[in-house]
């Protein structure tokens, strides 16, 4: 399946991307994922080999960045983050 991703970014965003040499994807192809209706990435990014998925929280109503991670062949996302601050901090 392939994903489509938004590509604006605020001006802190675009530092903080500028900055980490990040690469903006404007989409990818994924082949198994277990991504819930919400779970369905709006923008994305590479930082120093993670693929970083912006997703919605439903328990919080807020959108968080979070790992993308392949467990038994399946995409998923693990290690939420709530700024891009606080990703840089622990990784």
């Amino acid at each position: 399946m392939r994903f489509k991703f938004d590509t604006e970014y605020s001006e802190k965003e675009m530092e903080f991307l500028t900055e980490n040499n990040c690469q903006i994807l404007s989409e990818i192809k994924l082949s198994r994922t277990d991504f819930s209706k919400y779970g369905i990435p709006r923008r994305m990014f590479k930082y120093y080999g993670f693929y970083m998925g912006e997703v919605f929280d439903d328990e919080t109503g807020e959108y968080l960045w979070g790992i993308l991670s392949k467990w038994k062949g399946v995409y998923h996302f693990s290690s939420f983050y709530e700024d891009l601050e606080s990703l840089e901090e622990e990784l």
